[in-house]
């Protein structure tokens, strides 16, 4: 048995063989439930509406890279008599609020980052396991995340360097317990190592 199909393109394909076909084939197929006029004229319906939508696709496409060719022309302009302002009030900044603008902000130094917060196992395999945890609420934005692993008895080495809040680990050693924390980093330096937890896979 045919299945019937998923695309928008073949389904059409479909409802035109199907119209045409019960209109030839009438002896064979005398009284379908919906009639093969009434389904060519849904399908020109359906063609129509599809037409309508690829057109106003197209405009809004066009419309779209208009606005973005006056955004950048506009920005363009806006910087340049930014500039000009900030050249011509360099002696007394303050001026630059009767435009809209203001003085250059100093830029924050960047401190260490905090303490990775909630720190925990998302899931775990026979040599796999899934970490998970949020960023720092305080210090620093954390550029990337140590994760780092010790056995029993053993020291913390780092086993994988990550940029987003969550990791699998694979190839974790079997039927030893296990130790991870996350330590967060950026260009200062490290912060608090997290939480640990603990498994045994």
């Amino acid at each position: 048995m045919a299945r019937f199909p998923r695309t928008e393109p073949k389904i059409a394909e479909l409802a035109s063989l199907l119209a045409e076909g019960l209109e030839s084939a009438s002896d064979d197929f005398p009284r379908p439930p919906v009639a093969a006029g009434e389904l060519q004229a849904q399908l020109d319906a359906f063609n129509e509406a599809d037409f309508a939508v690829t057109a106003a696709y197209a405009e809004a496409y066009e419309r779209s890279r208009l606005k973005d060719q006056a955004l950048a022309k506009l920005m363009e302009s806006m910087k340049a008599d930014l500039r000009y302002a900030e050249y011509t009030a360099r002696k007394a900044p303050e001026k630059l609020t009767q435009i809209g603008w203001g003085q250059r902000r100093e830029r924050r130094r960047l401190e260490h980052p905090g303490e990775v917060r909630n720190h925990r196992i998302a899931g775990e395999g026979d040599t796999w396991i899934a970490l998970a945890w949020k960023a720092p609420a305080d210090g620093g934005a954390a550029g990337a995340y140590a994760i780092e692993r010790h056995a029993e008895g053993g020291s913390w080495e780092a086993v994988a360097t990550v940029m987003h809040t969550k990791h699998r680990l694979v190839d974790q050693p079997r039927g030893v317990e296990l130790s991870y924390r996350v330590v967060a980093m950026n260009k200062v330096g490290t912060g608090t190592p997290s939480a640990t937890v603990t498994a045994v896979l």
